[in-house]
């Protein structure tokens, strides 16, 4: 329907033309007023492209405002000034704003919104979904986690939300708060939600005032609280502190919290969180407001379940910083609560869990089962088919899935293979470690693999992944390992939202491990700085021996096979953690023939007395099996097979050098092609080793001897 309307202009020097829809439209029509692109009823004169909104045309020039009830909010065609922002939206306003001498400016559209907030007309709303946030699912928006709800100014993801269709972000909690409140430190008058303008600090938390969302407020006592403040109850009775209430206590006291140790008395005016206390009135205990009333229900990323807070005392080692779980304060028994997954024996301090904002998300106790049941899409089972069982249920022929033939389990070494050759020099070809009992082999070809590695699940969530999501496990690529910095062909468990491989032997290590090298339990501090007991590289990030502080791993030198093949030696070579001889003369490697750092773990013979560095008994690309085949070269038309040469050999195709330590030999008899595995691998293997951004941390720590950098978890 068109209607010309020719007393109307809205400051155009021609009548305007209301229309329905836009049918005749062929460029982009935009709101002079609001700046957007104008869809359905408008407003418009055809003849020199002037264009408005309906909602903008028939904007009031003035609004006497619910949330701001000092001064009205005048229409302007223009900001008054230049980098002028919206009090709701906290965007840029370049357009027509609705502006107050308070330094308070709106869109039309937040003004509009707002007002019909105030004044509970929210039809447009009504239609809208509302969304529960879901952790770790597949559709996860990471973009959401940066928002927050114009109201509050808190991250969107922490409570229910309307979707973002609606065009604003918001709390459903947020739009249905009440315009007043009774509040108990602040009798005399009620508090009333207003846009934050005024110049004085929450009476809770004491931050300064942002500028933006809303606030409770009473401006004739100038006293504030932000809404979340608002919350906090006055009294609390919690589990860990059974005899007596808890007060919220406004003043300022210098008793430190029971929770987290922390007294506020050292603390900066930045953190203010911790300023504030529940304090017992009968005896010392005192709790910071966020550990008075943490979450009950957090999910990290470092594990995949759910954590249930634990508010009873008991005796444990904290999975994510290793101390002592127990805190007892030294003059009175006192409950403290934890966090725990009742799914496996992980537990967690309060503080520990909620140390870093990016590493946890708030759950609601009664979605755990409904919404936090993160389930794979396929069956995780790697084993196709079970064949044949012992008489101890032991599976002893398997059809595997990555592999085209039956599997037979063994349990001895010395039966053999197929064809009577020997596999003392053989490697599984899931975590290409040199191979050991038990194991499954292949009776028609060259396949191996450990027992342990045939049982990885398809589908697995790790431990140090960020992003939490189900990773794959894949087989016959060549990766390079985004832990260990291993290029490998072996399984690997692959994130394709994060594009990074991580081998099978990283990906089933422990946050908590037991090494031979020494006689206590080792736990991942991703904030423990110290030298490595291997290489003697000081790194920030290492497996640590809480018990005697004596003994740190990181997580390359993890790696390192316990035992070791080299041609220089008929026998196995065995990983060594200290010095055999103690004279200097001797401590020299028999394969390079250099001498060795006495510091370092190396690989030794104990039958021939034959030592040699780690890496000259491992060669460059020790997580490549020797044997495999490679069908990716392009340029050669026959399938390759990787080769260890211990002494030079024939001349590489490409370099022409001799070649030496990994190559690639051709698999046809009569074709004498060879060529370094350096000269032809693929261009996504040549980048240098970086620090790994999709873990929890990434450093990289240079030490002060030779040739001693790391990077590490």
């Amino acid at each position: 329907m068109d209607m010309e309307i020719g007393s109307q202009h809205f400051g155009n020097q021609h009548p305007v033309v209301f229309k329905d829809v836009l049918s005749d439209q062929t460029k982009e029509a935009i709101c002079l007023r609001c700046g957007e692109m104008v869809f359905g009823s408008s407003f418009s004169c055809m003849e020199c492209e002037f264009y408005l909104h309906k909602k903008c045309a028939e904007a009031p020039s003035k609004i006497d405002h619910p949330f701001h009830r000092n001064h009205p909010l005048v229409l302007l065609p223009e900001p008054s000034y230049k980098g002028c922002l919206c009090h709701f939206c906290g965007k840029t306003c370049e357009k027509s704003v609705y502006h107050c001498s308070c330094k308070l400016d709106f869109h039309i559209k937040c003004a509009l919104f707002s007002l019909n907030m105030a004044e509970k007309k929210l039809e447009e709303l009504k239609h809208i979904t509302i969304k529960v946030p879901l952790l770790f699912t597949e559709d996860d928006n990471k973009e959401l986690e940066k928002l927050d709800c114009f109201v509050c100014w808190e991250p969107l993801l922490e409570s229910m939300y309307f979707s973002l269709d609606c065009g604003f972000n918001l709390h459903k909690k947020c739009v249905e708060l009440p315009h007043e409140i009774k509040y108990p430190f602040h009798k005399s008058h009620p508090l009333i939600l207003q846009f934050n303008v005024d110049h004085f600090s929450c009476k809770i938390c004491l931050q300064k005032p942002s500028g933006k969302g809303f606030v409770y407020s009473c401006s004739p006592c100038r006293f504030a609280v932000h809404i979340k403040c608002a919350e906090f109850p006055p009294i609390l009775n919690l589990p860990c502190h059974r005899n007596h209430p808890l007060f919220l206590n406004v003043k300022r006291e210098g008793r430190s919290c029971h929770a987290c140790r922390e007294n506020p008395s050292f603390m900066t005016c930045k953190e203010t969180q911790q300023n504030k206390f529940y304090r017992c009135s009968s005896c010392i205990f005192g709790l910071h407001l966020e550990c008075a009333l943490p979450p009950l229900t957090i999910k990290e990323k470092i594990h995949k379940h759910p954590f249930s807070l634990f508010w009873r005392q008991v005796s444990f080692i904290c999975d994510a910083c290793g101390r002592e779980g127990k805190l007892c304060d030294c003059r009175v028994e006192i409950e403290y609560g934890s966090y725990s997954c009742f799914n496996c024996k992980f537990v967690v301090h309060v503080k520990c869990a909620l140390e870093k904002k990016g590493w946890y998300k708030e759950v609601d106790p009664k979605d755990i089962d409904r919404k936090l049941a993160v389930v794979p899409k396929m069956s995780t089972n790697p084993m196709d088919c079970v064949i044949e069982k012992n008489e101890d249920g032991e599976m002893t022929k398997i059809k595997h899935f990555s592999h085209e033939h039956n599997l037979i389990l063994s349990k001895n070494l010395i039966e053999g293979h197929c064809d009577g050759a020997s596999l003392v020099d053989k490697y599984c070809d899931g975590c290409v470690l040199p191979i050991s009992n038990p194991f499954y082999y292949c009776s028609e070809c060259d396949f191996l693999l450990h027992k342990s590695c045939a049982k990885s699940p398809k589908q697995e969530q790790l431990w140090f992944h960020i992003c939490q999501r189900f990773l794959i496990l894949l087989v016959g690529c060549i990766f390079r390992c985004d832990l260990c910095q291993s290029e490998s062909n072996g399984f690997s468990y692959m994130c394709k939202k994060c594009d990074v491989h991580y081998c099978l032997y990283c990906a089933t290590r422990n946050y908590r491990i037991k090494h031979q090298a020494h006689r206590h339990r080792l736990f991942f501090d991703r904030n423990h700085k110290g030298r490595c007991s291997a290489c003697n590289v000081s790194v920030r990030g290492l497996f640590k021996c809480k018990s005697c502080d004596a003994f740190n791993l990181h997580v390359d030198c993890l790696r390192l096979p316990l035992t070791a093949w080299h041609k220089c030696d008929e026998h196995r070579l065995a990983l060594t953690y200290e010095e055999v001889n103690k004279y200097s003369e001797y401590q020299f490697c028999d394969i390079c023939e250099k001498k060795r750092d006495s510091r370092k773990w190396f690989y030794h013979c104990a039958t021939c007395d034959i030592s040699a560095h780690s890496y000259c008994a491992l060669g460059r690309y020790p997580f490549i099996k020797p044997g495999s085949i490679y069908n990716e070269l392009k340029d050669h038309p026959h399938p390759l097979t990787f080769v260890r040469k211990i002494f030079s050999g024939p001349r590489c195709h490409k370099c022409f050098q001799p070649c030496r330590d990994l190559v690639l030999e051709c698999a046809d008899s009569s074709c004498d092609y060879v060529v370094h595995w350096d000269c032809v691998k693929p261009a996504y293997l040549r980048s240098e080793k970086t620090a790994r951004p999709k873990t929890e941390t990434g450093e990289i720590v240079e030490d002060t001897s030779e040739g001693s950098s790391c990077i590490i978890l």
